[in-house]
C-alpha cells in the first residue's frame, strides 16, 4: 500500500497548504548574499571627502549627516528583509508519490514539476557561505526536457539528508510493495503517524549481493539479504568503496596545475611577449628591463598564477573524496570549503570513461567520468574517481558496471589502457587512413562484450569508453572528407550529453556496418530487460535477482 508522505510537524505552518513545505527562512538571504556585499562595499567606500561635500551642500551638521546615512542603511535593510520575507513565503515545494513540485516567484510565478520516474541523480551541495548557517542545497537531476535540474535552496543539513532519502525511496518504487518494508508492517492511512515513515529499503543488500557474486568485483565479503545482521543505525546499509588519500590529491593537483600553467604560459606568455617585443622595436627609448628578462618574468608569472589556481581548485573539489554504496545507489562525497554529496541511483549511468593523462602515467593513476542524463558535459559531478590506481578503477567498475559480460574483464581493461597490440581484440584505423591519425591511429578502435561496447582512443592521453548496450539511444554512420579519401567510415553512438566520447573515426566499412546492425539489435533487446525507472518495483527486483543469480553462477564457475 502506498504511504502518504505528509510534511513533518516542524515544517508545517498555518499559512501553508497541506502537503506543501517551505525552505529555511534565511534562504533568500543566502541566495543573494553577493548583492548585500556590494551594498556594504558601497557604504564603506563612501569617503570622508564625499561626506564633507554632502554636509556643505545641504548645510547639515556632522551628526545630522550620520543620522541620515544610518537611516538610509536601515531603510535599505528593512526593504531587503521585506522582499526576502515575501520571496520566502512564495517559495514552496511538495513531494508526492510520483513527482516533486516547486512553486516560486512573486511577480513572475514559476511552477516546476519533476517526475520521480525520470530522476537520474540527487545531489546535496553545501556552499561555504551556507555551511556557516548549517544549510544545504538539494539538487534533483532528471532526464526530462530542457530544464533537467530542480533545486531546493536551502534546508538544514539533516533535513536535506531526510529529503534525499524520501525522494529516492519514492523514486525506487519500493513504496508500492509492502514486502520491501523491513518492518513488515503495512501502515493504514488512518493510523499513520504525522510525517513520512521512511523504511531503509534494501537496495544496498541487493547491490552487495551483485558485487559479491561478480567475479571481477570487490574481493571483500559483502553482506547479502540472507547474511546481513539487523541494522544498528540508519547508515548500516552504506559500504565504503574507497577514499582517496590526501597525499594523492595534493600530488595530482600539483601535476595538473603545473601542466596547465606551462601550457597557459606558452600561449599567453608568448603572445604577450611578442607584442612587447613589437612595441620595443618601434620605441626609440630602451626598456628599463632587458626584453628577454621581461618576457621570462611574464612567462613565469602566468605559469605560477595558473598553476596555483588550478591546483587549489582541484584540492578544494577532491578533498576527502569518498565513494560508497548507499541504500539508494552509488554515493560520492568530497569538498573542502564547499562540500558536495552526489547520489546516482542504479541504472542511471549511461556511459563510463576511464582516462589516463600523460602526467598520471608514471604514477599509474587514472580518472573515471560518467555520463548521467541531467548532468551535462561540464558538470563536475560526472567525475566519480578524480585520481586512483587501477585497483580503484576496478572497485568503482564493480558498482558502475557490475556485469562486464566476460570473465577476463580486468585483463581486457588493463591491456586496453596500457598496451597496444595487434591481437588485443580492438579494431584500429587501417594503414591507408593512418595519415589522418598518425599518433593515435593504432589505438583508436572498438570491441564488444555481451553487455558493453568499448571504444578506445588517444595515445598521449589514453581513454577507454564503456557504453552499456541498453543505454545507446541512437547509432549513426557517416563519411567525412578524410573517410572518402581513404575509403573508411565513421560512426557516432548517441548517449545523453556528457563527458564520455562515443565517436569512432576512420574505421573499416565492413566491420563498422556489422557493428552498426549488431548494436541496433542488441541494444533493443537489452533495453527491454535492463531499464530500471523504478529499481525497487517488484518487476524490477525480479529481473535484478535473475541477473544476480546469473552472476552468482558465473562466479561459481570461474
Amino acid at each position: 500500500m502506498t504511504q502518504q508522505h505528509l510534511p513533518a510537524p516542524e515544517e508545517h505552518s498555518d499559512d501553508v497548504e497541506p502537503g506543501w513545505r517551505r525552505v529555511h527562512p534565511i534562504s533568500p538571504f543566502i541566495r543573494s548574499w553577493s548583492v548585500l556585499l556590494i551594498f556594504v562595499y558601497m557604504i564603506m567606500n563612501f569617503s570622508v571627502q564625499e561626506l564633507r561635500e554632502v554636509i556643505e551642500t545641504f548645510n547639515l551638521t556632522v551628526g545630522q549627516s550620520l543620522l541620515i546615512l544610518l537611516g538610509l542603511v536601515v531603510a535599505t535593510l528593512t526593504v531587503a528583509a521585506g522582499l526576502y520575507a515575501i520571496s520566502w513565503r512564495f517559495y514552496q515545494f511538495r513531494i508526492t508519490s510520483d513527482a516533486v513540485q516547486l512553486h516560486s516567484g512573486v511577480i513572475f510565478r514559476r511552477r516546476r514539476y519533476m517526475r520521480l520516474d525520470r530522476l537520474q541523480a540527487v545531489d546535496i551541495v553545501r556552499p561555504f557561505f551556507a555551511r556557516i548557517f548549517g544549510l544545504s542545497k538539494l539538487s534533483l537531476h532528471a532526464a526530462d526536457g530542457s530544464e533537467t535540474t530542480l533545486t531546493l535552496e536551502y534546508v538544514r543539513e539533516t533535513e536535506a539528508e531526510r529529503l534525499r532519502h524520501e525522494i529516492l525511496y519514492l523514486a525506487s518504487g519500493a513504496q508500492d510493495d509492502p514486502n520491501l518494508d523491513p518492518t513488515g508492517d503495512s501502515i493504514e492511512p488512518s493510523t499513520q503517524a504525522i510525517g513520512p515513515q521512511l523504511p531503509d529499503y534494501p537496495f544496498a543488500d541487493y547491490l552487495g549481493q551483485y558485487v559479491e557474486h561478480n567475479p571481477h568485483g570487490v574481493p571483500e565479503h559483502v553482506a547479502t539479504p540472507h547474511t546481513a545482521q539487523p541494522a544498528q543505525d540508519n547508515h548500516a546499509g552504506s559500504r565504503e568503496l574507497l577514499t582517496i588519500p590526501f597525499g594523492r590529491v595534493i600530488g595530482a593537483a600539483l601535476l595538473t596545475g603545473a601542466a596547465t600553467g606551462v601550457w597557459t604560459a606558452i600561449f599567453g606568455g608568448t603572445t604577450t611577449g611578442f607584442f612587447i617585443w613589437l612595441g620595443a622595436r618601434n620605441d626609440a627609448e630602451p626598456l628599463a628591463i632587458p626584453l628577454g628578462v621581461l618576457i621570462f618574468l611574464i612567462f613565469l608569472g602566468v605559469a605560477l598564477f595558473t598553476a596555483g589556481i588550478t591546483a587549489f581548485t582541484q584540492v578544494n573539489a577532491n578533498f576527502n573524496f569518498t565513494a560508497k554504496t548507499s541504500s539508494s545507489g552509488v554515493r560520492v562525497t568530497s569538498g573542502m570549503l564547499s562540500t558536495s554529496s552526489h547520489t546516482i541511483p542504479p541504472g542511471r549511468i549511461q556511459a563510463i570513461q576511464i582516462t589516463q593523462p600523460l602526467i598520471y602515467r608514471y604514477f599509474g593513476w587514472y580518472r573515471i567520468q560518467v555520463t548521467v542524463a541531467g548532468y551535462g558535459q561540464t558538470d563536475t559531478s560526472t567525475t566519480v574517481l578524480p585520481v586512483g590506481t587501477f585497483d580503484d578503477v576496478i572497485t568503482m567498475l564493480s558498482v558502475l558496471a557490475p556485469d562486464p559480460g566476460i570473465e577476463y574483464a580486468n585483463d581486457l581493461i588493463f591491456n586496453a589502457l596500457k598496451f597496444t597490440a595487434d591481437d588485443d581484440g580492438f579494431t584500429r584505423v587501417p594503414s591507408r587512413a593512418r595519415i589522418w591519425q598518425p599518433v593515435a591511429g593504432r589505438r583508436h578502435g572498438y570491441t564488444t562484450t555481451p553487455t558493453l561496447l568499448l571504444i578506445r582512443f588517444g595515445r598521449l592521453r589514453r581513454n577507454l569508453a564503456m557504453i552499456p548496450h541498453e543505454r545507446l539511444q541512437q547509432s549513426s554512420m557517416y563519411q567525412t572528407l578524410s573517410d572518402k579519401l581513404s575509403g573508411t567510415v565513421s560512426a557516432w553512438f548517441v548517449t545523453p550529453p556528457g563527458p564520455v566520447r562515443t565517436h569512432l573515426r576512420n574505421q573499416e566499412p565492413a566491420a563498422l556496418v556489422e557493428l552498426f546492425f549488431a548494436e541496433a539489435k542488441i541494444a533493443a533487446n537489452a533495453r527491454r530487460i535492463s531499464d530500471k525507472n523504478q529499481w525497487m518495483a517488484p518487476e524490477e527486483l525480479e529481473t535484478f535477482e535473475k541477473a544476480a543469480a546469473k552472476a552468482q553462477a558465473n562466479g561459481s564457475g570461474a
